[in-house]
């Protein structure tokens, strides 16, 4: 599996590029830039966010 391009912010739904993965594929450090949360549970990619809601 690749990485995906960006991941959404749960606290103000804010797209954020700035992420990294392990080499196990697990999230390591994530921030957005627009709220400030940094905290790798409050994040999903565009797939896991519509299988959330859906």
């Amino acid at each position: 599996m690749s990485d995906p391009e960006y991941l959404i912010c749960l606290q103000c739904e804010t797209p954020t590029y700035q992420f990294e993965y392990d080499a196990n594929g697990k999230l390591m450090t994530v921030v957005c830039t627009t709220c400030g949360s940094d905290d790798p549970s409050e994040f999903m990619t565009e797939a896991e966010l519509e299988e959330h809601s859906g």
